[in-house]
């Protein structure tokens, strides 16, 4: 478990630090958060930028410190580069599919919305929910639905 105490960064550096520490978690590792007041307003914008990609958990609230546990839970695959350059992400979705878990999502982003795929997954057992991002690119988070 890693742990960032940001209680002594500069407000406008914190979200900017914390999301390039979450950003970089692999699936099942934790980010222990310290900070001086309740990190709510980062949980909300980790649900609007990131949906079901971490699990939150409260370890202490407060007053004078707040511990929170953040823990990835997705398997996540730009297809945008593979597909920029000219070639066919499938392999590479199919075999981070197949290493998803029990709590666990496969987060897609593409610059089209993969219908196909969202077809080959359900059959799969994977429900989706589909977002498209303001870039005009899509991000679809698939969850098992059969485990």
């Amino acid at each position: 478990m890693q742990t960032l105490d940001v209680r002594t960064m500069a407000p406008p550096d914190r979200h900017r630090v914390i999301f390039e520490r979450i950003d970089a978690l692999a699936t099942g590792d934790t980010l222990r958060l310290v900070n001086d007041h309740d990190p709510a307003p980062l949980r909300y914008q980790l649900d609007a930028t990131r949906p079901q990609q971490f699990r939150w958990e409260y370890v202490n609230q407060g007053p004078e410190e707040w511990m929170v546990d953040i823990t990835s839970r997705a398997r996540v695959v730009d297809a945008r580069p593979t597909l920029a350059a000219g070639g066919e992400p499938f392999a590479e979705i199919m075999e981070a599919a197949s290493q998803v878990g029990v709590g666990e999502v496969l987060v897609v982003y593409a610059p089209f919305e993969p219908v196909p795929l969202e077809g080959v997954l359900g059959e799969q057992g994977f429900d989706h929910t589909v977002d498209q991002l303001e870039s005009g690119d899509w991000r679809v988070v698939f969850e098992r639905t059969d485990r």
